[in-house]
């Protein structure tokens, strides 16, 4: 048995597209607690967001043979996860909705464009952080998406406090750099 958490992302799946489900389970360890963090943040429920990543992670084990290598592997998840939450908020347009007030109905019908609003900037902050390099990528998330702690995030990267702390300071600005370019 290959040792799973020294291979790339690239290379659990390349794994996983020949048959090896460990390549599955690791990358649902690395990145579970995010997707179900971007997922919250589109369909604004989070038992329902922890739903929806596996099934995303159920899309990349059926889609694993078309895969390819040359495309980061976050970039493919989080496309795959964005269509999974584009469904199912068409299925929640779908269902009657039921409202105590006028008010309520208008943000019952007005809420299409909000959430096409929402899609489109949570595009533009991943397309940013994909521009990132690894570590400064893995610093924001693990801070600002994941709200973990310096001295959790010094653990997780065998990091000091003080790097973490400055090199999230460089991430954080390089990133507002990368979101103005693709904004």
């Amino acid at each position: 048995m290959i040792n799973t958490t020294v291979l790339s992302d690239n290379d659990l799946m390349v794994a996983l597209g020949k048959g090896d489900d460990d390549g599955l389970t690791e990358l649902v360890r690395r990145y579970q607690g995010p997707l179900v963090g971007y997922l919250t943040g589109i369909v604004n429920d989070a038992e329902r967001a922890r739903d929806l990543s596996q099934e995303t992670f159920m899309r990349v084990f059926r889609h694993a043979t078309r895969y390819r290598t040359h495309s980061r592997f976050t970039t493919w998840l989080y496309h795959i996860a964005r269509n999974v939450a584009r469904d199912e908020l068409r299925t929640r347009q779908r269902r009657p909705k039921f409202c105590s007030s006028e008010q309520s109905m208008e943000r019952a019908e007005t809420g299409a464009p909000q959430i096409d609003e929402q899609l489109a900037r949570k595009e533009l902050v991943l397309a940013a952080l994909d521009r990132l390099s690894e570590r400064d990528r893995k610093l924001v998330v693990l801070r600002d998406v994941e709200s973990r702690s310096y001295e959790e995030i010094a653990g997780l990267l065998d990091m000091r406090l003080g790097t973490v702390k400055s090199g999230l300071s460089r991430a954080r600005q390089r990133f507002a750099q990368h979101f103005a370019a693709v904004s």
